[in-house]
């Protein structure tokens, strides 16, 4: 996210009871105290009050329990598809199962089964799943150098499913047995970039703008389509767009073979490049579409529109959303949403891969971009350091409260897709052990279970890599944490070490008839279906030191409190902490020890080693009361304004933020019910100079509500 500078050398703060006149004058600049002698509106009241008062809304994505496989390596229903209709050498098939960069023969046939178990989708189903995330379909360039397109991310033709995986009617009957088993269907799906069939010459991005025939400069960056493409001049060209031979022809839809949809500029350079750089450079050499352009951001939308007419899709991932034009989401999201409404499907996802582990900056492809949602890789980067003991739960704690960034005007919790490992990275049992220096055996079992806790009992829809549920560790990223789930023929996949189970040898892993960590995600699952909390309950942050977590997690409907707590260290730890509830409470997982409030909501917990312990009050929690207070300063991690709501963090209560211009009516900023409550004004926004008037809203366990005093500010 681009920072304006705004520094937070000062702030100026109005609490509880503050004057309603006085407040303090934001400068883009600075902030700084001062009188501003503006008409101060009355608050709202009413129905726009209890309007402006609803709580958070939690996407259905809240409740799912997403299952991410690659289709080539978890089952091989019809081996006569293995070579994608195609006949030669493995260059030209792209098939060699003993081959980590090649096709292994898994198939949609063999990933669907029978549709009633004990394999294929019924498998994943009993397994506690609730969705299921597949690599791209799409037709594929079978080869490019010395690797094959076996994970689905080279597309040559976007309007079929490719021969390796099988034909259209196969995928059919997998989008069907899925619905009919109760399961969500998320497709990976690609609009940055196409197989690499444009000719290069050569292999490096520039900056520099294009000069035409005329030598006058041509910035792609504003370029926005239209009829005509500039004349280049090769000399100020990395690259030539060349499309030669049977390439000419071979991308499907037929638009996508016109050299002018794409940039054209050269490979990224990772270590060095500009955000310019990332969106128009091609990403390890595959052609990026030119998504300036209108004509690419509405042929994308047909493509992937008709996926969803012809197969009522739930949603899709979005595959290196970090490297499009700023602009594209919000083109093209409403077109998705269209076509998913036209085709009946209710709550269509859409959630964006954008490999940053910072949460301010990754929220801006939220707020600013018109992305949906996005994979929480800061989660991921806190949550495996933190179960590897490499780490304190600090960073957890930080990580939920960052969530404030992404609130918008529409309600929507932020609920992000949780992981711990993924087919890029590695797999979840790799980097905790990385994370742990290397330990193994029953320690790093409790550890890998330690860390699927965290994404089952905390905010977010947890995600499990193919084959994690069978102990598979692997040995790095990328093509080594790709393993078959079938009888492999690639020998170092037989011998490898694997976590709660011996190697697997020629076996198949699909065999396992039960194994420990597929057992805990199962009793993991069974408690999110039992207490809802789990997956839409606010987070109240009690304890993070060291290597103890301490949460509640709020039921506002059922009126309960929740307790979970995660113990990452090798001893059993004491900690006495407030809840909102003076009850008993009744153990849920991890414990049989009984549990009682010592008083005025003081909780006494035990919590073994590598552990996570549930409890759930037996009573309901004391009631919040009071009129909330306001307090608006320069944030210090980005450059927005922030407001928040000084008070008790002890919950439960939602509070909401309002916003009015002169002579407009009040509208929500954000709506919050997890501490601390915040929102932030982007002052670009908002003209030089302007007054701005703010409230905030408490609504209490029962519905009351309470509003603040109105605070002035002044935006320069």
């Amino acid at each position: 996210m681009r920072r304006c500078a705004i520094a937070a050398s000062a702030a100026i703060a109005l609490g509880l009871g503050g004057a309603a006149s006085a407040g303090p004058r934001l400068s883009r600049g600075h902030a700084q105290e001062g009188q501003i002698r503006a008409p101060v509106p009355a608050p709202p009241v009413g129905a726009l009050l209890e309007a402006l008062a609803q709580p958070p809304v939690r996407t259905s994505i809240a409740s799912q329990r997403i299952y991410f496989v690659m289709p080539d390596r978890y089952a091989n229903g019809d081996p006569t598809n293995d070579h994608g209709g195609l006949s030669g050498t493995r260059g030209v098939t792209g098939y060699d199962p003993a081959d980590i960069g090649y096709f292994h023969g898994g198939d949609y046939r063999g990933l669907t089964g029978d549709c009633t178990g004990p394999r294929g989708l019924a498998r994943i189903k009993n397994l506690g799943f609730t969705a299921i995330w597949v690599t791209p379909p799409f037709g594929q360039k079978a080869v490019q150098g010395s690797s094959a397109a076996y994970h689905g991310y080279w597309i040559r033709d976007f309007t079929s499913v490719d021969p390796h995986f099988g034909r259209e009617q196969e995928f059919g009957a997998f989008v069907e047995c899925a619905h009919r088993l109760g399961l969500k269907v998320y497709v990976d799906v690609v609009v940055n970039h196409t197989a690499d069939l444009i000719t290069p010459t050569g292999t490096s991005y520039s900056d520099a703008p294009y000069r035409d025939c005329r030598g006058r400069i041509f910035s792609p960056a504003r370029y926005a389509g239209g009829t005509t493409f500039p004349c280049l001049k090769a000399s100020n060209l990395p690259r030539v767009p060349v499309l030669v031979g049977p390439d000419r022809t071979a991308k499907k839809p037929a638009w996508l073979n016109d050299v002018t949809r794409y940039h054209n500029r050269g490979d990224i350079s990772f270590d060095s490049c500009s955000e310019l750089c990332f969106e128009q450079g091609d990403f390890f050499g595959l052609d990026d579409l030119f998504t300036e352009q209108p004509r690419v951001v509405a042929g994308l939308a047909e493509i992937y529109a008709s996926w969803i007419q012809r197969f009522r899709i739930d949603g899709f991932r979005v595959d290196t959303a970090k490297h499009v034009d700023a602009r594209f989401f919000a083109g093209w999201v409403p077109k998705i949403r269209a076509a998913a409404r036209a085709a009946g499907v209710k709550d269509f996802e859409l959630f964006g891969e954008v490999f940053v582990t910072d949460a301010v900056e990754l929220s801006g492809y939220v707020r600013d971009r018109g992305l949906p949602n996005v994979l929480d890789f800061p989660f991921q980067d806190a949550a495996t350091r933190f179960a590897g003991g490499d780490a304190s739960a600090k960073g957890l704690a930080a990580r939920f409260a960052d969530d404030d960034y992404y609130l918008r005007a529409d309600g929507r919790a932020h609920i992000p897709p949780t992981f711990l490992g993924n087919h890029d990275i590695g797999r979840a049992a790799r980097v905790i052990k990385d994370r742990s220096g290397g330990k193994g055996g029953t320690e790093l079992l409790r550890r890998v279970q330690l860390g699927n806790s965290l994404m089952y009992l905390l905010r977010g829809a947890p995600v499990v890599y193919y084959g994690d549920e069978l102990g598979i560790i692997g040995t790095g990223g990328d093509k080594q944490a790709r393993q078959d789930l079938f009888p492999t023929k690639v020998r170092e996949w037989q011998t490898e070490e694997r976590v709660g189970s011996p190697a697997i040898g020629t076996r198949s892993a699909l065999e396992l008839v039960s194994h420990p960590v597929a057992d805990h995600l199962k009793v993991l699952g069974a408690l999110r279906d039992a207490h809802p909390v789990l997956s839409r309950g606010s987070t109240v942050v009690r304890v993070a030191k060291r290597s103890l977590l301490v949460v509640s997690r709020f039921d506002f409907e059922a009126r309960r409190e929740y307790i979970v707590a995660f113990n990452a260290g090798n001893a059993p730890q004491q900690v006495r902490f407030a809840s909102a509830t003076s009850s008993t409470w009744t153990p849920l997982l991890g414990s049989t020890a009984p549990l009682s409030s010592l008083g005025a909501g003081n909780v006494a917990l035990a919590v073994p080693p590598l552990t996570a312990v549930l409890y759930r009050a037996d009573d309901p929690p004391g009631a919040v009361t009071g009129r909330p207070g306001i307090a608006v300063m320069a944030d210090d991690l980005s450059g927005l304004l922030r407001l928040n709501s000084p008070g008790t963090l002890g919950g439960p209560r939602s509070v909401a933020f309002a916003l009015k211009r002169v002579g407009r009516p009040w509208r929500r900023l954000a709506v919050d019910d997890s501490p601390p409550y915040r929102a932030f004004i982007d002052p670009r926004r908002y003209r030089r100079g302007e007054t701005v008037h703010l409230v905030a809203i408490a609504r209490e366990l029962e519905g009351r509500v309470a509003v603040s005093r109105v605070l002035a500010a002044r935006i320069r």
